[in-house]
């Protein structure tokens, strides 16, 4: 019920001080301190800017009527009166066990249960835990038709977020409601540069970056490395055309173009501003010039599909499903492919045979494979190996290089992903993350907002597509399995390994999977398998 004509949400918040401030205490210390010791701060978030989580509140105001804060006194006393002071009742939940069990978790129960027949219709419950064990009173809360917000600070079980209706992102928490990553990413940030190469280079450049840009996802930023490599005054260049990242070097280059725009999401990508047309939507009448500027976007679209399909393929020890190379496309090029029945083709079949795949061919054996026929087997013995995936295109999970390069691992580490969050990232990628998380320490220490942030931003301009949430994710784990960053200089990428790899097989036994001795090895392959081979050779970047 929100009152006064969609003006007023109620909310009652609930705060497991113990279980949010060590956790955070596991990634930053600092972020801890600033968490207990301000709750004004992100208090009035939470009031004023956190996103409306009721339907139909869109421009509602929520007001936090009920704040409890349930704490240990003996561990975290000190803390007491900077909630006092917030308005905040404190619920003293001392050790009742000789091993420090507090009657934190059944005090919380209790009073959101109490809350449910409160006087007041509460519309909003917030809960400020990570605890998994408060999963049935989310499920409660949804049985009375009640909405749910939830931050975790650090993992939390897919179940538990599965439960709520909102989950706090953890950075969003960090930076808008403590207000500490804007400060931090801001100081530890290079001095801009202006570039030092001719302005028709970087006309090139963007012209380029434009063809790249394919409708209607265009190019993710891990892929714009690749597209500059193209020009011989970046080849030649060590720091990014004189503007030191990837990320100021894009910027200038969508600054050159009105028909460009970054998008910023994780990790962020480079889109044309006008692509072409949902064929859902209603067809206007074009003009000629309109005709001629859809035509040439879909001939685009064609020839990075086909520049896609002719990696995927190249990179296989084996010949590809057509359903692996559909779902593919669906994932990365959108929706447009598909509605548009297959850019005009009927089938993705037809399709394949009307792109240039160079010295690629197809096979009708069911069912159905795209196949290099100087590298690839085509007996009935080699396609019986060939993972194959028949689920609809349009509906079936992206399906990327893991799948295609490491099909023994491909299916437990998928299995790991669903139930436990695990990024679904390629050996090499975690062995990139991992050796650019031990520099970054080893160069600048452990803080983890500006950490989390390098690393993403290392291991995109490097080409790999590592989101800055696969990069918490990897922080916390390691933190959870007992490892402290920059404890024991210098940090090195196989212990942060072998952290990571008995975090995920704990996550695995939360989760009730249990695992083999050779499940185990498997996951001892996807997370470390690749840090000795790619130590020994390591990937050069195009601005170290």
């Amino acid at each position: 019920m929100i009152e006064q004509g969609g003006m007023q949400m109620n909310a009652a918040l609930f705060v497991d001080f113990d279980n949010i401030y060590i956790s955070l205490a596991q990634l930053d210390s600092m972020v801890a301190n600033k968490f207990a010791t301000n709750p004004d701060r992100w208090l009035s978030w939470l009031e004023r800017d956190m996103p409306a989580i009721c339907e139909g509140s869109s421009g509602a105001s929520r007001r936090i009527l009920i704040r409890k804060c349930y704490l240990n006194p003996q561990a975290f006393g000190d803390f007491r009166p900077y909630f006092i002071r917030s308005a905040f009742e404190v619920v003293d939940c001392p050790p009742l066990t000789t091993r420090g069990k507090t009657s934190t978790d059944i005090r919380m129960v209790m009073d959101i249960l109490d809350a449910l027949d409160h006087a007041t219709h509460f519309d909003e419950f917030i809960i400020l835990s990570g605890d998994a064990d408060f999963t049935p009173v989310l499920l409660r809360l949804r049985m009375f038709n009640r909405y749910s917000a939830v931050l975790s600070a650090g993992y939390a079980s897919p179940a538990y977020k599965a439960s709520c209706d909102h989950l706090i992102a953890q950075d969003i928490f960090l930076r808008d409601a403590l207000g500490i990553a804007a400060s931090d990413e801001e100081a530890s940030s290079q001095v801009e540069g202006t570039g030092d190469v001719p302005e028709s280079v970087l006309i090139k450049l963007a012209a380029r970056l434009y063809e790249a840009a394919v409708p209607p996802n265009g190019i993710e930023a891990s892929q714009l490395p690749g597209v500059y490599l193209e020009f011989p005054e970046f080849r030649q260049s060590n720091h990014w055309l004189g503007f030191y990242t990837l990320r100021r070097l894009t910027e200038a280059l969508v600054e050159k173009r009105s028909d460009l725009k970054i998008v910023e999401e994780d990790p962020w990508r480079v889109a044309r501003v006008s692509y072409a047309p949902s064929v859902t939507a209603s067809r206007p009448v074009l003009s000629g010039e309109q005709i001629a500027a859809a035509e040439k976007e879909q001939q685009d679209i064609r020839k990075a599909i086909a520049e896609w399909i002719t990696s995927i393929v190249g990179e296989s020890e084996r010949p590809v499903t057509m359903a692996v190379l559909a779902q593919g496309v669906n994932a990365r090029f959108g929706e447009y492919p598909v509605e548009s029945d297959w850019l005009g083709a009927g089938t993705f079949k037809h399709l394949l045979t009307q792109l240039d795949l160079g010295n690629l061919q197809l096979l009708s054996t069911s069912p159905g494979y795209v196949y290099d026929p100087s590298r690839h087997e085509t007996s009935a013995a080699a396609l019986a190996c060939t993972p194959s995936d028949l689920t609809h295109p349009a509906t079936a999970e992206p399906v990327d290089m893991f799948s295609v390069k490491y099909p023994e691992l491909a299916l437990l580490a998928r299995k790991i992903h669903q139930l436990t969050d695990t990024p679904y990232l390629v050996p090499e990628h975690y062995a990139l993350l991992l050796r650019e998380l031990a520099r970054e320490i080893n160069e600048r220490g452990y803080q983890m907002t500006r950490t989390s942030k390098t690393v993403r931003d290392r291991c995109v301009e490097k080409g790999a597509p590592v989101a800055r949430s696969h990069v918490n994710f990897v922080l916390i784990g390691i933190g959870y399995s007992g490892h402290r960053f920059g404890q024991d200089l210098p940090e090195s990428a196989e212990t942060l390994a072998e952290a990571l790899v008995q975090n995920t097989i704990n996550l695995c036994r939360t989760a009730q999977l249990n695992l083999s001795d050779e499940e185990r090895t498997e996951i001892r392959t996807w997370l470390a398998g690749s840090i000795a081979s790619e130590a020994s050779s390591p990937s050069e970047g195009a601005a170290d």
